[in-house]
């Protein structure tokens, strides 16, 4: 016969993680979380010193800095174009264009570790409209709290 007085205590054992880690802390656990702050040039620099690597994360500060930093760059080429109808802009942007395609998936893929997402998430964006609209919501998120499935987190930016 059980007891109407204690409430039955729930068994976490049998809910299954499908090899994910679970994050067993309250959602304000990640307010006391410390990210470390990068300048503008500094996270640039590190999209394109880090371009080939897949595997560590990167922080949501790092990945919107070296963004508008590579957009600032590509609207200064477009623009030098428009005013004085050199052509040599317009190849500049274009291998700017190609050049930066490589460290910008790089870059990419590290925000969505950073947020305990799997790269393959990248694809989403293929999608029109929704795909978008989803990618962004993953790349706008707080970092994950403490290390997850792509490691520790970035305590440290050079």
């Amino acid at each position: 016969m059980d007891n109407p007085e204690t409430p039955p205590t729930p068994d976490h054992s049998s809910q299954e993680s499908h090899g994910l880690p679970r994050f067993e802390g309250s959602p304000e656990a990640n307010l006391g979380f410390q990210v470390p702050s990068i300048s503008f040039m500094q996270a640039y620099l590190r999209m394109w010193r880090l371009y080939t690597n897949f595997r560590i994360r990167s922080t949501r500060g790092e990945y919107w800095k070296a963004y508008l930093v590579g957009a600032v760059i590509g609207f200064v080429l477009l623009a030098a174009f428009i005013v004085t109808h050199n052509p040599l802009f317009f190849i500049l942007y274009y291998v700017y264009g190609i050049a930066l395609l490589i460290p910008s998936i790089g870059i990419t893929l590290r925000r969505l570790h950073d947020t305990d997402h799997s790269g393959g998430w990248i694809f989403v964006g293929f999608i029109p409209l929704v795909g978008t609209i989803i990618l962004l919501v993953f790349l706008t998120q707080r970092s994950t709290p403490g290390s997850n499935r792509y490691g520790p987190p970035v305590t440290s930016l050079p």
